[in-house]
């Protein structure tokens, strides 16, 4: 979600084009403002590519990466290319290993949590992450933990690059949200690592007090999204949840600004763009002491900070700030500086001259 800022910040400074892969939905060559990105054609259509799994998937994992190298090969001929930035390990890092084999392109890979915690579980995959990184010029993490992986992993230097999106100022869309009531936000992928199941089990934990004040509005998508489901009606949870899919970016707005907290569950993260998304509106943040969540909310005294994987404790965390005030935490203007996606588009640019 936030690649889309970083495009247009870093296109301030050079020519840029971007390639991705083809959704089902709009044209193959889409015009930005100040760039252009190539989408190209493959099996999955519009398939997460956070869902492939090996090897069940192989055939569509085959797919993208053997049409992106094919897409790859054609814009190196076809512009000017001076350096790759490639946004996840896999596949996009085996992208740019090509161009540097046939080329001679240098490029940089900036991992961002998934690409390396799901594929280093798999030898094969494994030993691919390693090959990548260690031939890429360098290598970035947007989390400190995160880095101290990539440098385990690799035996490389791995540098910090914080990862955020710029919200809408100004949105012309109304939030649903339950009047009279603490209404409560989560978005994310309906996926282990995000842990929207953990958010469920700490709900059905709430009082039935505490229950009659509040509501959940769940935005996301993905192969949780039928357990979720279940475990709602299994434990009577649908008077007090609301499970919709994908959100947009006004939307979000809209909802951040009106919900008196967002709850980030992870079990697994970085530092969740939804943090970044809270600070820029003000909203209250409560999250899992995971990633570099917790040390940076503790640090900036910025948010709620719970242990990881644990209901009793977040379920805690909501029934304290369901009797309180909303307030706005003092530390959270100087963490949103510290997260300011401009910076982190200046910091590669000036790292790559």
């Amino acid at each position: 979600m936030f690649v889309k800022d970083f495009a247009h910040e870093l296109a301030k400074k050079t020519e840029l084009v971007v390639l991705t892969q083809h959704t089902g939905r709009g044209p193959e060559i889409l015009h930005e403002s100040n760039f252009q990105v190539i989408r190209f054609q493959w099996s999955g259509r519009d398939k997460a590519l956070s869902t492939l799994r090996f090897p069940g998937d192989f055939i569509l994992m085959s797919s993208v990466i053997i049409r992106g190298l094919f897409a790859s090969l054609r814009i190196a001929t076809r512009h000017k290319v001076h350096h790759t930035l490639a946004l996840w390990t896999i596949p996009s890092g085996l992208w740019a290993l090509l161009l540097k084999w046939i080329y001679s392109i240098p490029y940089t890979v900036w991992c961002l949590g998934a690409d390396i915690w799901d594929y280093k579980r798999n030898p094969i995959t494994k030993w691919l992450l390693r090959l990548i990184l260690r031939q890429a010029q360098s290598i970035y993490a947007d989390g400190h933990k995160l880095k101290q992986e990539v440098r385990s992993l690799c035996g490389k230097k791995c540098y910090y690059l914080a990862s955020s999106r710029r919200l809408p100022s100004h949105v012309s869309v109304k939030a649903d949200i339950r009047h009279g009531k603490k209404n409560y936000l989560f978005i994310g992928r309906y996926h282990p690592n995000k842990g929207p199941d953990i958010l469920l089990k700490a709900i059905a934990r709430l009082n039935p007090l505490i229950r009659e004040k509040v509501h959940f509005h769940f935005f996301g998508g993905g192969t949780l999204r039928p357990v979720l489901q279940e475990f709602i009606l299994s434990q009577y949870l649908s008077d007090v949840v609301t499970l919709h899919g994908y959100i947009d970016e006004e939307l979000a707005t809209a909802y951040l600004k009106a919900c008196d907290a967002v709850i980030i569950p992870s079990r697994k993260d970085t530092i969740s763009l939804v943090i970044s998304d809270a600070l820029q509106t003000g909203t209250p943040i409560i999250a899992t002491d995971t990633g570099d969540m917790g040390y940076f909310l503790k640090r900036y005294k910025a948010g709620t900070v719970v242990p990881s994987n644990c209901p009793e404790k977040l379920a805690e965390a909501i029934a304290s700030n369901v009797l309180k005030k909303k307030k706005i935490p003092t530390g959270q203007s100087n963490l949103l500086d510290l997260l300011d996606i401009s910076k982190s588009a200046e910091r590669f640019f000036s790292d790559q001259l």
